[in-house]
């Protein structure tokens, strides 16, 4: 029955984008985090869905949806740049055959991100794309998050839909950033969701019962990621409250709340390690990854390409009373050094400032529609978006990330609001020049980023 339900809503995504193409891309979207070939063992682990879909998004764009596109901004100037830029140290990459193979994914995860803004223009698109977005990793917060409240969480136990497979969300320390990061998005959309029928006390119970799901997933991994997350939501959405003794009794007790039923012994011991990392074997050699990183782009400048941790050698000293030992093909579990050491200072440097354009995009849109009533939600959803890229960010220092959909999809998402903000300036200044055409292309607003 699973098989037919997965198999159907995935052709229910080309039925429905014959009329609206940018269901396509939603389909694109869905496919890329939820990972439905893993989730069923019938038809859809056959054929290529992930290419069918792409075909469909890319085909229904430049056929039948090429409206209003969004200004070639230095974002996606640098993201272009960037999949061009990872793509060229393949020239030179240590290991080749599996720096192809992650080039394989990690390229569409990039390049799709360019074309997401050309996409979801509207209001109600870019809204679709985030439930879209969410609900397809929701698939793994909610069972994670109820398994926990229930019965409790453990490290490495892989709580969620997919099972047996080692992509995406199945990692528990992604599992739980992703699960925080989009706390501050479902606070948004309670208070101005479109789409969500808008039943004020059904609605609120919704996405009040998702976000303590979320939190759950989060705590039940025993990442300790998790709590570098959660320190890094509250503040600036303590800072972002105008209640904020109110804000923070309820984030005080609803903490105590899940802390109680979700957290164990075993939790706290694994947590506890934060403060022990010389003494804990998973957080030591992750350190001596991070130092072998810098020796080896000492000697690489440029980068040795995809997966060039595999060439990692790093002798462990002896800790608690265990020998040493010698370890080889240690990953990153760094988001930046991963960059780092597989495409060099410059590979790096490009991936900062997209991280940093995303952030002042969303800054941007916050600033320029603060004092406006009609973009109220525009500057919330800013608000969000930042906070929510903040968190991944912060997160992406204990995990490799660099390339996985999930963090381009939050990178994008800045972008394709800026571009409606703009849009809208734009038209309305073209309405008070008295131009005929507001589609015009008119001379850069003050104040624009490029």
């Amino acid at each position: 029955m699973r098989n037919l339900f997965v198999a159907l809503v995935y052709f229910s995504f080309f039925i429905v984008g014959a009329s609206a193409p940018f269901i396509f891309a939603l389909g694109y979207v869905w496919v890329d985090t939820f990972y439905p070939q893993y989730v069923t063992d019938g038809l859809l682990t056959q054929i290529p869905i992930s290419f069918l879909m792409a075909i469909a998004a890319i085909g229904g764009y430049f056929l039948a949806d090429r409206r209003s596109p969004p200004k070639f901004n230095l974002s996606l100037k640098l993201i272009l740049l960037f999949a061009v830029w990872t793509t060229i140290t393949l020239s030179w990459a240590v290991v080749p055959a599996d720096a192809w193979f992650k080039w394989g994914w990690a390229f569409k995860s990039v390049l799709f991100a360019v074309f997401i803004p050309y996409v979801f223009r509207t209001r109600v698109q870019i809204e679709a794309f985030i439930l879209v977005f969410y609900f397809s990793c929701a698939a793994t917060f909610i069972p994670t998050g109820l398994k926990t409240l229930m019965n409790g969480g453990g490290y490495g136990m892989n709580l969620g839909l997919i099972q047996g497979h080692n992509v995406g969300l199945s990692e528990s320390s992604f599992q739980a950033a992703a699960a925080i990061a989009f706390i501050p998005i479902l606070v948004y959309l309670r208070e101005y969701s479109l789409i969500i029928p808008p039943l004020k006390t059904p609605r609120l119970m919704m996405f009040a019962g998702l976000i303590v799901a979320d939190l759950a997933c989060s705590l039940g991994t025993f990442a300790r990621t998790a709590i570098i997350g959660v320190i890094i939501l509250v503040i600036p959405m303590w800072l972002q409250s105008r209640r904020k003794i109110l804000f923070a009794l309820l984030a005080a007790v609803a903490g105590v709340g899940i802390l109680t039923v979700a957290t164990s012994p075993a939790w706290e011991n694994r947590i506890s390690t934060i403060g022990t990392y010389n003494k804990d074997s998973s957080a030591y050699t992750r350190i001596l990854m991070w130092m072998w990183t810098l020796k080896f782009v000492g000697e690489h400048p440029l980068g040795g390409g995809f997966n060039s941790h595999e060439i990692s050698v790093i002798e462990m000293p002896s800790l608690n009373g265990e020998p040493g030992y010698v370890e080889k093909g240690r990953a990153f579990h760094n988001m930046y050094f991963e960059v780092l050491g597989e495409h060099g200072f410059p590979g790096l440097a490009i991936f900062l400032l997209i991280l940093f354009r995303s952030l002042m995009l969303a800054t941007q849109v916050v600033r320029r529609t603060r004092n406006r009533p009609d973009l109220v939600w525009a500057c919330n959803l800013g608000k969000a978006l930042r906070t929510s890229l903040m968190v991944m960010m912060a997160c992406a220092n204990f995990i490799g990330i660099g390339f996985q959909p999930v963090l381009w999809y939050f990178i994008a998402l800045p972008i394709c609001l800026r571009e409606y903000v703009r849009r809208v300036e734009r038209d309305e200044l073209a309405v008070k020049h008295g131009a005929t055409d507001p589609a015009a292309p008119l001379a850069p607003l003050a104040g624009s980023l490029p």
